[in-house]
This record gives structure tokens, C-alpha cells and sequence, in this order.
């Protein structure tokens, strides 16, 4: 591991803004793709001796279900039954039912309990479709919700789910409890999740949705200065509902900073201001925290030297975060490149050193110490390493998506999207120039990929190592 940078390795330099190239014509995942998935789960079910998959879904945890069928349910619950042979089984409740005509290759069926409180109910209970499922007595049943359990406490448990207890009791009713198992890492396990690795069009897809919110990003952070509101600057996001949002949208100011997830306000910016602005949608998100000076002579006195305690070591560390990553690479790897950045005590890093990323804005975490996970070729992947503020210092975050990709994903993306591989190509040339030593695998998703933008009235003004 090479020696830590020093303040007098690092310039700032301005890098004008690219010019987004927005489009909505994004690429369409065809049917037979998720023909394959369904495949690929009864694979799956066939290896370890499952005749059923029950996956659930509801507003906010929907994305197994997305993946899987194409639909989301926007205001209610689903489930989707997927046996052996035949079509899968997707249940809706009321207000789902007309949406559902979205989804693929499975058979819709209203279910009465998931539509919205208060509506009426003349459909089949859920035994009964379970039964007309082949939902009998003895029936090996995998169940997929949103997290799979990974702490200590729930090792010895022989069911532990996050899907409703009232359709588990349902289904234990149907197949017997001790046939139920938890199968919601098939889905979202770094190595072996069905869904981790994308496909040229989702890679396609994803790289355009980050185009589309740099786009309002850009809008945004130019039009930051004194005296402007956090709701001003969440208008100028730009965001026009075609893509979802993964999470709130973060415009904060001040000691609002500190809270970090809290909603635009009318808060005024004022020089010197700690701000954070954020946008994540499916498959997306960029974020920026910096500080509301136009250059190093604005700082406070007691914060004068924030480019050599907080900019500079957090620049280093995401030079050596983006050069450890490629396909194949063990995550508990990808943490030591940062170890000494993630504990050290001034820091005071609480969450992650990155996580993945695919219609939810978080999947898992997987760089932690000891990690024998593997990245999968078309793995999405999420720089996310916030640095609180440790007071009188600011904190800082530069947040941004990509995607490792081997040898044979590339060739496949650059020769179906070759202006989505042109734009990867632009900002990994970018990147170089700042100082980040890429892997081949590497494909930036954003086009201010790894820019840390310490003077946030000069958003433009980034790190780069000297010459």
C-alpha cells in the first residue's frame, strides 16, 4: 500500500461541466429476458429441491418482483408464485390490477387483502390460490422478501422472513411451516444473487437514467449561492417522475446537514455552509457534500486547514476504492484498500465502504472486512462513503454509480450501445486525468464520476492529483 497523499500532491483544477445528452427512449427489457430469469429461478428450485417460489413485493420493497415479472406494485402488495412449469402467478389488489397489464409471461389474479383498506373484497382467498398454485401438504416452498438475515441472532431460526406474518401463517397453513425456507438471497447475495449482474440493456438503461439526473445535478449545483433556499435548489433537480425515485430527494443546509435525510425546507444558504444535495431513482444516484465557499481563502479560520484533514484523505481514499474494484475481486479486498481511511477515528465512518445498487437504491453492503465475496461481471455498483462532519470540520461525500464488466460484457455493450460505450469511454479518459487508475472492468455510470468538489459555489473547481 503506497504512503498517504499529502496536501501538496493535490491541485484543484476546473473541469467544466459535460453537456448531458438526455433522452427517454430508453431501452425496453424484452420478454425473453425475463423468460430467462423465471428460468434461472427454477434452476435454482431444481438444485436445492423446491417445488414453489413465493416472492413478495410491496411499494417500497418491489424490486425481486420488477426483476422477476416487469410489475411493481405502486400503492399495494403482490405476491408472485413460480412453480416448476407453467406460468408464474402474480396476485394484485385492486389498483394493481390494471397496472399488471405491464407485466411478463405470468398469469395476474386478484388477491382481495392487498388492495388498499377499505376496498371490496369478492375474489378467492389466498389458500385457495395457493391450492390451485399445486400448494399441498408437504410442498417445498422457497420464500423471498427484501433482506435475508445475517446477524448472529437468527442463525438457529428455521424460518426467518421479512414477508408479512399474515401470509406466512397462510402459507404454513397450506404446506406446513417446517417446509417453508428463506430463499431471499438467491435474489440479492453479492456472488450468487440471480439478479446482481446486468444485462447490456439494463447497463444501457441505467448509464441513460444517470445521464438524465447529472442533467438536473448539474442544473442544481450551478445555481447554488448565497441566499438561495434548499427548496430552490431541489426545483432545480429537474425531476420529471419518468424514472422513480429510490429515495427522498437531499437539499440541506447548514446544521441540516447533520440530519441527513431530511426533506428540502426554506433554509437559506449562507457562506460557509456545510450543504448536501442528493438525488437517487432507479438505478441512480449522485450526491455531493461540500462546503458553500468559492475557494480555500473563504473557509472559516478554525476550518482553514479542511483540504489537508478532511478533502484531501477522502480524495485518497477513493483513489484507492475505484483501483481495487474489478469482476472477480473479493470485497473483503476492496475494504482493505480502504481500511485505514474507514477506521480511523477522525473519520468517524459509520456506514459503508460502497454498496450495490439496482432499482433499490440499496441492495447490501458488501465490503466489509473478511468479505469472501466476489463481484459478478455486471455487478452495479454504488461509491457511497460518507464522511460526517466532525465539528468545527465539515464532512463529505461524493457519491456516484458504475458497473464492473469483463471482457466479453464490454464487447457486447460497445457493439448494441455504442454511444452509451462512448460516454463510459469519455469518463474513464476523465477520471485517468484526475488520477484514478482504472481497471478495464470499470465503466463510470456518471459523468462527474469520482469528483470531489470541496468549494460547492464552484462546483466545477475538483481534486486531481499533480503531475
Amino acid at each position: 500500500m503506497r504512503e498517504r497523499l499529502k496536501l501538496s500532491d493535490v491541485e484543484v483544477v476546473e473541469i467544466p461541466w459535460a453537456e448531458p445528452v438526455v433522452s427517454h427512449d430508453f431501452p425496453v427489457i424484452p420478454a425473453e429476458t425475463y423468460a430467462k430469469r423465471v428460468e434461472s429461478l427454477r434452476a435454482r428450485m431444481e438444485e436445492h429441491g423446491l417445488s414453489h417460489v413465493v416472492v413478495y413485493g410491496d411499494r417500497e420493497h418491489f424490486a425481486n418482483t420488477r426483476w422477476l415479472t416487469g410489475y411493481d406494485p405502486r400503492f399495494e402488495e403482490s405476491l408472485t408464485i413460480v412453480g416448476l412449469s407453467g406460468k408464474p402467478r402474480l396476485l394484485v389488489g385492486l389498483e394493481g390490477r390494471y397496472y399488471a397489464a405491464i407485466a411478463q409471461g405470468v398469469e395476474v389474479e386478484l388477491y382481495d387483502e392487498f388492495s388498499l383498506q377499505g376496498q371490496p373484497q369478492h375474489g378467492r382467498t389466498l389458500a385457495e390460490i395457493l391450492a390451485d398454485c399445486g400448494l399441498t401438504k408437504g410442498s417445498k416452498v422457497g420464500l423471498a422478501g427484501t433482506k435475508y438475515r445475517q446477524t448472529p441472532a437468527f442463525a438457529e431460526a428455521k424460518l426467518a422472513s421479512d414477508v408479512p406474518y399474515y401470509l406466512v401463517e397462510v402459507l404454513a397453513g397450506a404446506v406446513g411451516r417446517e417446509n417453508i425456507s428463506d430463499v431471499t438471497h438467491w435474489f440479492t447475495h453479492t456472488t450468487t444473487g440471480l439478479r446482481i449482474p446486468l444485462t447490456v440493456d439494463e447497463i444501457a438503461l441505467h448509464e441513460m437514467i444517470n445521464e438524465l439526473i447529472y442533467a438536473g445535478m448539474r442544473d442544481a449545483m450551478s445555481a447554488l449561492q448565497p441566499g438561495v433556499s434548499e427548496a430552490e435548489i431541489g426545483g432545480k433537480l429537474g425531476y420529471d417522475g419518468s424514472v422513480p425515485l429510490s429515495c427522498h430527494i437531499v437539499v440541506s443546509f447548514g446544521d441540516n446537514v447533520n440530519l441527513a435525510l431530511n426533506s428540502p425546507t426554506n433554509r437559506k444558504l449562507q457562506l460557509g455552509d456545510p450543504l448536501s444535495v442528493a438525488i437517487g431513482v432507479w438505478g441512480a444516484n449522485i450526491a455531493r457534500t461540500g462546503i458553500a465557499v468559492h475557494d480555500e481563502k473563504e473557509l472559516a479560520p478554525e476550518i482553514a486547514d479542511s483540504m489537508e484533514k478532511v478533502f484531501v484523505p477522502y480524495f485518497d481514499m477513493l483513489l484507492r476504492w475505484y483501483g481495487a474494484l474489478h469482476a472477480g475481486v473479493r470485497c473483503g479486498d476492496v475494504y482493505e484498500a480502504v481500511r485505514e481511511y474507514m477506521e480511523e477515528p477522525f473519520f468517524q465512518i459509520a456506514l459503508n465502504a460502497g454498496h450495490l445498487i439496482h432499482y433499490e437504491e440499496w441492495i447490501n453492503a458488501p465490503f466489509v472486512p473478511g468479505s469472501e465475496d466476489v463481484l459478478q461481471s455486471g455487478t452495479m455498483i454504488q461509491c457511497d462513503i460518507i464522511v460526517p462532519s466532525t465539528p468545527p470540520y465539515p464532512g463529505v461525500h461524493t457519491e456516484d454509480s458504475l458497473v464492473v464488466a469483463d471482457a466479453a460484457l464490454r464487447r457486447e455493450l460497445a457493439e448494441k450501445y455504442p454511444e452509451v460505450w462512448g460516454r463510459i469511454q469519455r469518463r474513464r479518459a476523465l477520471m485517468a486525468d484526475l488520477g484514478y487508475e482504472l481497471h478495464e472492468d470499470v465503466l463510470p455510470l456518471c459523468s462527474i464520476q469520482g469528483q470531489v468538489q470541496p468549494f460547492m459555489l464552484n462546483p466545477t473547481h475538483v481534486l486531481r492529483l499533480k503531475r
